[in-house]
């Protein structure tokens, strides 16, 4: 008697093939752990700029605060889309963490240039400085901290590309689960 499969394509499908729902609710969970990383480092740069500045005087200043922010928010990063976001395409290795570090890093140096080009090439630091701004405002985000932040804008998406990329990419098919 010949056997015969009752496996619908659609549930062979569902095995092979990442389902199209669950891409779209790990993008918005990205976003939202994005976006809770983006404070945390907005708020730390803010808080850490904003004490160096009344310690010290120096162009070194944007970058030791951008520093110490982008850190708190890759820590935060890593736990929240690692735990939620990316819990099935997690490994738990060393290779998911130091890719992960090293996407960060990367994007930290890209970071630093953007800060560069935008302080010294278009000197947006000096345009903010001369908008018609409260003193308050241009007191806490000074013209070097709106060029960070501006860096941050744009270095959100690179970093949703190179953690999908390399960090929590799938687990590849005929690997046995951990």
């Amino acid at each position: 008697m010949e056997n015969i499969n009752f496996e619908s394509e659609y549930e062979k499908a569902e095995k092979t093939e990442p389902k199209k729902g669950k891409s779209l609710i790990q993008l918005l969970k990205f976003a939202v752990v994005g976006a809770s990383n983006t404070v945390v480092d907005m708020i730390v740069n803010t808080i850490v700029s904003f004490v160096l500045n009344l310690i010290f005087s120096g162009g070194w200043i944007v970058y030791a605060a951008k520093t110490v922010g982008y850190g708190c928010g890759i820590l935060n990063s890593y736990i929240l889309n690692s735990s939620w976001t990316f819990r099935e395409e997690r490994r738990r290795d060393a290779r998911e963490k130091i890719s992960f570090i090293t996407v960060n890093i990367a994007v930290l140096l890209i970071s630093f240039g953007l800060i560069k080009i935008f302080k010294d090439l278009l000197h947006l630091n000096d345009y903010w400085m001369g908008l018609e701004l409260p003193g308050i405002i241009r007191k806490v985000i000074t013209g070097d901290l709106f060029c960070s932040l501006l860096a941050t804008c744009i270095c959100i998406p690179v970093n949703f590309i190179l953690n999908k990329l390399f960090v929590f990419k799938r687990k590849e098919e005929g690997k046995a689960e951990e």
